[in-house]
């Protein structure tokens, strides 16, 4: 028993190790771009001990990169979280958030990570969201080519 608790307790938890997150590269890394407001929180457990699961609804108030994924997202999306990956975003409050996500296709959820440029929206600053609104017209005609 002692080296099996032993063994569980010198095991090498890995957390979140980003490189370089700013507003660019987390633009040209996400599927998907966009402020919306998280409205409402559901709190799941994840089948480990006190560690939880976390999917919030968001409101899609405006969209700067993203895919019409056959007429989603247009103006909701659920956002899924995990404290089991050391890496999520966990939207956890409601708030109005700019957000990075990625799109799992296997659940139809939208994740964001801590290597991402995800933030609440009151800590963005008009100079980023200037830039987001460039990034975007780019983005945009880079598909019509």
């Amino acid at each position: 028993m002692k080296t099996l608790f032993a063994l569980l307790f010198s095991i090498n938890i890995l957390a979140c190790k980003c490189d370089n997150v700013n507003l660019k590269s987390s633009f040209e890394s996400a599927d998907f771009v966009f402020i919306g407001s998280v409205y409402e929180v559901h709190k799941t457990p994840s089948g480990f001990k006190t560690l939880d699961n976390y999917l919030s609804k968001v409101q899609i108030d405006k969209i700067y990169k993203g895919n019409n994924y056959d007429g989603f997202y247009t103006d909701q999306a659920t956002l899924f979280g995990s404290q089991l990956r050391s890496c999520d975003f966990i939207f956890d409050e409601k708030n109005q958030y700019l957000i990075f996500a990625f799109y799992e296709p296997d659940s139809g959820f939208l994740y964001s990570e801590q290597c991402l440029y995800t933030k609440k929206l009151s800590d963005t600053s008009a100079v980023e969201l200037q830039t987001l609104a460039i990034l975007s017209k780019e983005y945009q005609q880079k598909l019509k080519l």
